[in-house]
């Protein structure tokens, strides 16, 4: 009982510890859109004026589209130093004249149709900008829903940092991000393979499929299938426009 007692005060000091540094790490709001047929263009145009309303008022803001693993829609990305910085922002956006005479005019005349929406947090406190804000770099991205538990979270939020170390010293960017709103995952996380361009992503690919250590890892892995996170969504974006 004592022991069971211990576990469950270190569970509750890694589940505090763990929300104290998300309140002050980076913030996305990840809009995805399918644009209506034979209204691509229109869409992107669309996006476009209203990353400039949303530049205005101090939130970074990125555009992309999806590609391989995907319907071909885009992702609207909306970026906040920490949560203060979302709650004052997000405030702002209410009031604007700009961004609501905006909003109206869509509403009356829709490019696409929002297909999902989420928010998530960055694992890393000490980053405060979208990693994937430069125009043409490409990423790769995949969401894992962890097993059930404290327990589950943790392990593959070591698993990501284990992959991280791996995959940058191959020449990846890496980010890793907490989901903690939307329709549905809010136990999910999103791994985030960043790559300068195609080229660049092909290069890492190969090298990764020879990496003795890369290949240790997924081995080791594979021989905790009970411990073992699914991976639920991946794909592929080319980032279209920041702002």
């Amino acid at each position: 009982m004592l022991m069971y007692k211990h576990i469950r005060i270190f569970g509750l000091l890694v589940t505090m510890i763990f929300c104290t540094t998300l309140v002050r790490a980076e913030i996305l709001e990840i809009y995805t859109w399918k644009p209506y047929a034979g209204k691509s263009s229109e869409l992107l145009a669309d996006m476009q004026e209203a990353a400039e309303i949303h530049s205005a008022l101090g939130i970074g803001v990125t555009i992309s589209a999806l590609g391989l693993g995907t319907a071909s829609d885009f992702d609207y990305v909306l970026s906040y130093e920490n949560m203060e910085s979302w709650g004052r922002l997000n405030d702002a956006a209410v009031n604007d004249e700009s961004w609501t005479a905006f909003f109206q005019k869509f509403s009356d005349n829709p490019s696409g149709e929002l297909v999902q929406s989420f928010m998530m947090t960055n694992h890393d406190a000490q980053v405060t900008s979208n990693p994937f804000s430069s125009t043409g770099s490409v990423v790769g991205f995949f969401r894992w829903t962890p097993v059930p538990g404290l327990a589950g979270s943790e392990a593959l939020r070591q698993g990501f940092a284990t992959a991280k170390k791996i995959h940058e010293r191959l020449g990846a960017t890496v980010s890793s991000y907490q989901i903690n709103n939307g329709q549905d995952g809010v136990s999910d996380m999103l791994y985030l393979l960043i790559f300068d361009n195609y080229s660049h992503m092909a290069r890492v690919n190969t090298a990764m499929a020879q990496d003795l250590e890369w290949i240790e890892f997924q081995k080791a892995i594979d021989a905790q299938p009970n411990s073992a996170a699914t991976l639920k969504l991946s794909g592929i974006a080319q980032m279209a426009g920041s702002y």
